[in-house]
């Protein structure tokens, strides 16, 4: 059985949005056709008669329909391979598919392969309601947006650092302080934050890549993973053989994710990767995280006169001192010398409370030597009030800071 391809093109006084309707079955069709008379746009007679997947791309390529109507039964290939050409093309039109039933499975395997919508009978209510939904989205993202949100990365100087660690407890604190906070893993070696935030994540970077051309907030809510600290997780594509194109995508998530969120913090892994080069112009500061140890040390200066030379403002790079010492032979005052940069914040080496919360599969509380060190610089990061000191001692810039017995 052949498709019928129906254009409903722009109408002067309705409809800013056009749409095609591709159903196999005929009197399925009418039944859709006759429902549109009360959607946002109007129904034209203009009609392609199309039998094989190539046909329908061709005559959707011809139309350029913004939004389309494509019923799952008869098509002329797997519906996931119709949907994924459909996906292809440029520009691709939002796909809502149409069915007798609602099956879960169907549902389920239509959103994945790129629908935005699914609907069925009765269509008086749910295919004007669907039609509604998209028109909206498109009119909303057709007008520009203000970026708000800040977005900053952390990057390790080497393997080890601690970058992770500080990136997923700075966006729990974030979180905790009412603030909508988003991580991002963008570490294409290891790609550790969704393990540390406990996410169950179904999707990675590259599939939120995949589908940026059709992104809303409908569609980024179903690929995001939320937290138990109530952070959005968005992780790693580790294992991807398409980490270029993650990147090179990378930047028009960012205009996206700043419409969300009023904090991006995003995991960039360790050294002058690719990753963190890729990322700078869409950052407004970078965390580098650095240990005390000479090897942590001479990279973290390197990447630093790296980054000078590349024009990367001088007061956007953060230098953080991670598990220093109590009794460190080298203090703050003298490490700033040697790396000829300021220090940002020190944060303590407390192994046993990172230990004890990472064996318990959560963060570590906010009450202890590491979390009150950490709300400080996280604080102090994003221009927030520092929180209360409390009686025990924690580091900050190098220092002690005394508790109750001074």
């Amino acid at each position: 059985m052949s498709l019928v391809l129906e254009t409903i093109p722009e109408a002067e006084a309705r409809a800013t949005i056009s749409v095609a309707v591709a159903i196999a079955d005929p009197e399925l069709r009418s039944r859709v056709v006759a429902t549109l008379g009360n959607s946002p746009a109007s129904l034209t007679c203009e009609n392609c008669q199309t039998g094989t997947l190539e046909e329908l791309l061709t005559g959707l390529e011809r139309l350029r329909p913004e939004i389309l109507l494509l019923g799952l039964s008869g098509l002329p290939d797997d519906a996931a391979v119709v949907l994924s050409g459909i996906e292809n093309l440029k520009p691709a039109p939002r796909v809502i598919a149409v069915n007798e039933t609602a099956e879960p499975e169907l549902i389920l395997r239509a959103m994945r392969a790129g629908a935005v919508e699914f609907v069925y009978p009765p269509f008086e209510t749910h295919l004007n309601d669907a039609l509604c939904r998209v028109v909206a989205e498109q009119n909303r993202l057709a007008q520009p947006e203000s970026e708000t949100g800040a977005a900053i990365g952390f990057v390790s100087a080497k393997g080890g650092c601690g970058a992770t660690t500080i990136a997923c407890h700075a966006s729990s604190y974030l979180n905790r302080e009412k603030k909508a906070v988003l991580l991002a893993d963008l570490d294409t070696s290891s790609g550790m934050a969704g393990q540390l935030m406990r996410c169950s994540a179904g999707y990675s970077m590259e599939d939120a890549v995949q589908h940026m051309h059709r992104m809303d907030l409908k569609l980024w809510k179903a690929l995001v993973s939320n937290s138990p600290s109530g952070v959005d997780v968005m992780p790693s594509a580790a294992d991807s053989p398409n980490r270029d194109s993650v990147s090179s995508g990378f930047h028009r998530l960012m205009r996206f994710w700043r419409t969300q969120y009023e904090f991006t913090i995003v995991d960039l892994g360790h050294g002058l990767s690719a990753s963190l080069l890729g990322a700078l112009e869409s950052l407004d500061g970078v965390v580098l995280v650095s240990t005390n140890e000479v090897p942590a040390l001479r990279q973290a200066r390197q990447i630093i006169q790296s980054l000078v030379r590349r024009n990367f403002p001088v007061d956007y790079l953060k230098l953080v001192v991670n598990r220093m010492p109590r009794r460190a032979e080298i203090q703050s005052a003298e490490l700033e010398k040697v790396m000829g940069h300021p220090i940002y914040a020190v944060l303590p080496n407390d192994y046993r409370t990172l230990n004890e919360a990472y064996s318990k599969s959560r963060l570590a509380g906010f009450d202890t030597v590491f979390g009150a060190a950490l709300s400080e610089f996280a604080a102090r990061m994003a221009g927030l009030e520092p929180p209360a000191k409390k009686a025990r001692g924690s580091f900050w810039f190098g220092k002690e800071s005394p508790g109750k017995d001074g």
